[in-house]
């Protein structure tokens, strides 16, 4: 908890002050261009005519109230610099009359102006900000372990631990000079009484020093004078006073040479300009990580005073595809679209808009996807008189309810008194065409420019073998749901993530079954991992029978035998695509199947410490599914906790929704200060409804939330994304 809260801080911090870190870093690698061109400081010195610079001082009625000067490296003008806030003034030494441009207008002065104090005259907010900088940096070794994966994360990470000494030196060596480390502290041999004069001062220590160049000079608290000379490892101090002159030891102020890259330049230079595109670089990663996964956080999209809504009921992602491909055809053609999952919408949410467009599929036998049968569930005590819709059915005509979905939905639609305007369209498996004449009848309609839409990615068609299959559950305890794990090859590389889904058809054209993805694949991986319980149940002649599909993956398939299947990706219920953000998985029996394949993918990533596993099934000692490997997980770290709930088992009796509610302070915790996503994969049946039921427990007892603001809470949680739901009947 304590690492989490870190790491929040840390984010926002560095949320809050980019700006302000932004301009003070680039306005510093800008200035490390001076060490590298042999400009500035780092310019070789010039001779300076002593006797005309002492004459011109002399000569200088402002120079009696200077408190230091600065000779141009060139020797030919000088800078006198007064009390905080009064404006220096730069002098010609040979002719002794102020410049023009009394001010530092060079583009190297004002970058430094502009380093320093922003050109407002608040150093002291900059120096803050350097402080915070390293705190920042030294942070943020302990808050990720370095991982090499080609993610922005990863680079971000890499970064921060391979350039850690030379992404400090910027901010580190700033802050040790607002602690005056390095600093030369001189002290004056005696007052001077009276004080000395510059053009003394300068004539002194020129008759002492001889050819050195002057760099610089300021007043001493005691009256008397120190002048700065020579240039690199010859620099030294000379102190005048009315006593005479000693040398001063530790004339170079090492930690300033650092800070401005001029000690060994024009090499140092270089290393200060890397050290400053690392750090910009750290800033940049983060803050896209940062931007992405806001972005990726919403679950729709809304353009400024839409007047059209694209709503999905989507089990599988395809009407969600669909609903997305919509909506950019209908921006192209100069609509205004707002786009939303049924889940994230009420019934009174569709009066806002002129039309509503839906795309829904069918799961099941006829049903309506799970994250629109709430939806539908409130149709009847709404009236929607006013309401214009079109839908487009998702399904397949190989079962009985073909587009049974969108048929419920258009029925609960046109119960409550909304109004159809375009006829309803059915897509049968690959929907491609139908959607395209559907939406040709959409844009007629709305009276928007038809543009020539992008199909949605279809289904990829692979040839897999065979390679292997184990027993997951124990037969002889009996009273377990068979399970096994299932091993698919290619000949050919996949690109697929845990969690997106494999369909299969047991063949003589029945329809494909849709199983997740329990694996993570690699760069060039052509392996597939699957879950699957055999279906079983009996028949009205009294005889057990087996699912078509999971009987072939788990008993009649025979090892090295090819076969088609269809690969899908299903981006809503992959795993985040930082590896750092936490992630709580629940699971009943199969519906550990996804999971595995996360916790693959995260172990591949050396994610640690942020991904929590409730699992439940019947019997511990029989069909703990995985168990092995889950207990390797959480020994090795992958895991950060591992709950169970085994509903048969005479010393535990519970359920998943049991443990969450056990372990509601957690998960709010989890849910809220972490920012973790929820993902339950399971039966819709048994799974879902007590799902909701725990999470607006959580809501209501930990977050303090009246009953309805629960319900409110755990709705939102589903629009944008932070619970994720794959349950099934």
């Amino acid at each position: 908890m304590l690492i989490e809260i870190l790491r929040r801080l840390h984010r926002w911090i560095s949320l809050i002050l980019a700006p302000l870190f932004a301009v003070t870093l680039v306005s510093g690698a800008l200035l490390t261009l001076e060490p590298i061109l042999g400009a500035g400081a780092s310019r070789p010195r010039a001779p300076v005519d002593t006797a005309a610079l002492a004459g011109t001082l002399a000569g200088l009625d402002i120079a009696a109230t200077a408190r230091g000067l600065d000779v141009d490296p060139g020797g030919t003008t000088v800078e006198l610099k007064f009390a905080h806030g009064t404006q220096a003034a730069r002098i010609d030494i040979a002719s002794g009359t102020m410049l023009p441009d009394s001010g530092r207008a060079d583009f190297f002065a004002v970058l430094h102006d502009l380093h320093e104090d922003l050109l407002l005259g608040v150093k002291p907010v900059v120096e803050y900000a350097a402080w915070a900088m390293v705190l920042l940096i030294l942070a943020g070794p302990f808050l990720a372990w370095p991982r090499l994966r080609n993610t922005v994360a990863g680079w971000h990470a890499g970064i921060g631990w391979v350039l850690l000494p030379l992404v400090l030196l910027p901010s580190g060596t700033e802050v040790l000079r607002t602690l005056d480390v390095g600093h030369v502290q001189l002290i004056e041999p005696a007052p001077s009484n009276p004080p000395v004069a510059w053009a003394v001062a300068i004539s002194q220590a020129a008759e002492a020093d001889g050819p050195a160049p002057i760099e610089s000079a300021r007043r001493l608290p005691g009256g008397g004078i120190a002048v700065t000379v020579g240039q690199d490892s010859d620099k030294r101090i000379l102190i005048v006073t009315s006593q005479g002159i000693t040398a001063a030891h530790g004339g170079r102020n090492w930690m300033k040479d650092l800070h401005d890259g001029i000690w060994a330049a024009p090499w140092s230079g270089w290393v200060n300009l890397l050290s400053a595109s690392a750090l910009l670089g750290l800033l940049g990663t983060g803050s896209f990580a940062w931007g992405r996964r806001r972005l990726a956080a919403r679950r729709g999209s809304t353009d400024a005073g839409a007047e059209v809504l694209i709503a999905h009921a989507s089990q599988t992602g395809t009407a969600a595809r669909y609903a997305e491909a919509t909506a950019a055809a209908l921006r192209l053609g100069g609509g205004r679209i707002a786009t939303a999952s049924l889940a994230a919408l009420q019934p009174d949410d569709l009066r806002r808009y002129r039309a509503v467009l839906l795309v829904v599929s069918t799961t099941g036998e006829g049903q309506v996807p799970e994250p629109g049968r709430g939806f539908v569930q409130s149709l009847p005590r709404t009236d929607l008189k006013g309401v214009d819709f079109a839908l487009l059915a998702l399904g397949d005509s190989r079962y009985p309810q073909f587009c049974g979905g969108g048929e419920a939905v258009r029925a609960a639609l046109l119960g409550a008194g909304a109004k159809e305007v375009v006829p309803m369209a059915r897509g049968d498996r690959d929907p491609a065409e139908a959607w395209q004449d559907w939406l040709r009848d959409v844009t007629a309609h709305l009276d928007i420019r038809a543009t020539v839409a992008a199909r949605p990615e279809a289904d990829l068609p692979v040839a897999l073998t065979l390679v292997d299959r184990v027993r997951l559950d124990d037969p002889a305890h009996g009273g377990t749901n068979p399970a096994w794990s299932v091993t698919l090859e290619s000949q050919t590389a996949l690109d697929y993530r845990a969690g997106d889904l494999l369909l299969i058809s047991p063949g003589d054209g029945s329809p494909e079954r849709c199983y997740s993805i329990g694996s993570a694949a690699s760069d060039g991986a052509r392996r597939i991992g699957l879950t699957v319980s055999l279906s079983t149940w009996i028949g009205d002649d009294g005889q057990e029978h087996h699912g078509a599909t999971s009987s072939l993956l788990c008993r009649t398939w025979p090892r090295g035998e090819r076969i088609t299947a269809w690969l899908r990706h299903h981006p809503a219920f992959n795993v985040p695509a930082d590896p750092n953000r936490p992630i709580i998985m629940v699971a009943t029996g199969c519906g550990i199947a996804p999971f595995i394949g996360f916790l693959a993918e995260r172990e591949a990533e050396d994610s640690r410490g942020v991904s929590w596993l409730i699992f439940g099934n019947r019997h511990r000692g029989a069909d703990f599914l995985h168990g092995p490997r889950l207990g390797a997980w959480l020994q090795a770290g992958v895991l950060a906790r591992l709950d169970t709930a085994f509903s048969r088992d005479p010393d535990d009796g519970a359920h998943v929704q049991d443990r969450l509610v056990e372990q509601a302070a957690a998960v709010w915790e989890w849910l809220t200060a972490r920012d973790a996503v929820l993902y339950a994969c399971g039966r819709l049946s048994t799974l879902g409804h007590g799902l909701d039921e725990a999470l607006i427990e959580i809501a209501r007892t930990k977050g303090r939330q009246g009953p309805e603001a629960a319900v409110a809470l755990v709705a939102q949680w589903r629009a944008n994304g932070r619970i994720r739901r794959d349950l099934f009947d």
